[in-house]
């Protein structure tokens, strides 16, 4: 931070621009701020280099879009001033969310009102891990036994596939073999698309939905069918037989942990671990897993949890979150350049994936190094957010992740396979970002709305 005056953010807002914007940022997040970068001419490597926060128009929306670690924190954490919150997720997210999630919820509720309701469902998750390891255990067994009977497995869609299997019979006690779970799997398809959909428009015409009509109409079935299985089965979910929350709002928050983003956070979370676990062999035959297996169970535990860690530095599921200032007000900068001034009702985008590489907070920024968690007081991975608003679900995904790794590990699995994919080395942080083109990371990453490689990765999975 110098003494210069706050500015606004580098970059193009005209709403000419915004049209092309809108499809670029859509199609690759990580293309779209390096190239607007690099359109800057000899700063722009510099400016890359630092993670500037850039500007764009979005959804006809001005936005401010933060790659730095120290620049997400600041936002992350609210920006107060004088104990006033200055940035909020609930008007970040009106269009986005509010038309598909039932408020009031933990996404979408206000700052004022967020900390007793975040306080309840803590409470009520506080011991989820444990009352539901027993089936997770014969969930992962099932799963891992089918992932060696199966030849050659597409690594995302198997673990998409767990997921769901995980999500719903944790939270519904669904198996997929009920109807019901066919059902919820499309519908939250359909929410999801909904929700994503470039062109946000609730049109019906005729036999003819727009997706977002259809997503919103998906949303009503969910919860209608959530609701009756809750009030027919308390046992179903873990948190219904609980005390302090009604059953109407238990099921609201059910849509969201069930919902089609979740899943496939999670599945991006697993893909991008098991990968890094099996197929990572920079100097040996051996991978990271088949070294775990000469360790003992607490040794093993607290490296494969550096690894983890790691990975999600890496590779987080999801790009970012987003927040809207509610006065103008500045994201300070941590080194010599001017700080950033944000307009009041300016969109911040922050993008997790470019925090996570950021060289002024981590060593080696674009490598995956699997003991860094280990050797030195690495800065926390972003993946799960970080202040008031940390992801709920965070020790839940990191329990299922590390159950699954050490159940493959116990059982001895060999995994056989090659990433070719440019793009998908550099996602994993197997090839620099300066060996990786734009149009590697476009072709073969795919980052909205969670991340995972473009193209099917098959691998022969065996038993040891």
């Amino acid at each position: 931070m110098t003494g210069a005056n706050p500015q606004l953010p580098t970059g193009n807002s005209s709403i000419i621009g915004g049209i092309t914007q809108n499809f670029a940022f859509h199609a690759s997040p990580e293309k779209f701020i390096t190239a607007q970068l690099r359109s800057l001419g000899e700063s722009g490597s510099d400016l890359i280099r630092d993670r500037r926060t850039i500007r764009a128009k979005i959804l006809n929306r001005d936005v401010a879009v933060v790659s730095s670690y120290e620049g997400i924190q600041q936002v992350l954490h609210g920006g107060r001033d004088d104990n006033e919150v200055q940035f909020e997720a609930a008007p970040a997210y009106e269009d986005f969310m509010a038309p598909f999630y039932p408020t009031p919820n933990l996404l979408l509720a206000p700052s004022a009102s967020h900390a007793t309701l975040r306080a309840d469902w803590e409470d009520k998750t506080k011991d989820l891990p444990e009352s539901c390891s027993s089936l997770l255990q014969r969930l992962l067994n099932e799963h891992l036994m089918s992932m060696t009977r199966n030849g050659k497995v597409d690594v995302y869609e198997s673990m998409k596939t767990l997921a769901w299997k995980v999500l719903l019979g944790v939270f519904l006690g669904l198996s997929s073999d009920d109807a019901d779970f066919v059902t919820i799997q499309k519908l939250q398809e359909d929410l999801l698309r909904g929700q994503f959909s470039l062109f946000p428009v609730n049109m019906s015409l005729g036999i003819w939905l727009s997706p977002r009509k259809r997503g919103v109409d998906a949303r009503k079935k969910l919860q209608q069918i959530i609701l009756a299985r809750l009030l027919g089965n308390r046992t179903a979910c873990p948190f219904s037989c609980a005390g302090g929350i009604d059953i109407q709002t238990i099921a609201d928050h059910t849509l969201l942990f069930t919902s089609s983003l979740a899943v496939k956070g999670l599945a991006s979370l697993l893909t991008a671990f098991f990968l890094n676990l099996y197929l990572f062999k920079p100097e040996t035959e051996n991978s990271l897993a088949d070294r775990l297996t000469s360790m003992t169970q607490e040794a093993a535990r607290i490296r494969l949890l550096s690894i983890l860690q790691e990975t999600e530095r890496l590779s987080p599921p999801i790009v970012g979150v987003m927040r809207q200032a509610t006065k103008q007000t500045i994201i300070r900068s941590s080194n010599s350049d001017a700080d950033t001034l944000i307009p009041k009702g300016w969109d911040v985008w922050l993008y997790f994936f470019g925090g996570g590489r950021d060289p002024r907070k981590y060593k080696n920024h674009d490598h995956f190094e699997p003991d860094r968690y280990l050797v030195e007081s690495a800065a926390s991975p972003l993946s799960f957010g970080a202040g008031p608003k940390t992801c709920l679900g965070k020790d839940f995904a990191r329990h299922v992740a590390l159950h699954f790794a050490e159940t493959c590990i116990v059982d001895r699995i060999r995994v056989t396979g090659r990433i070719e994919a440019q793009g998908v080395q550099a996602w994993l942080g197997w090839r620099s970002e300066a060996e990786t083109s734009l149009e590697d990371w476009a072709t073969d990453l795919k980052q909205l709305p969670t991340q995972h490689p473009t193209k099917s990765i098959f691998v022969e999975v065996k038993l040891g």
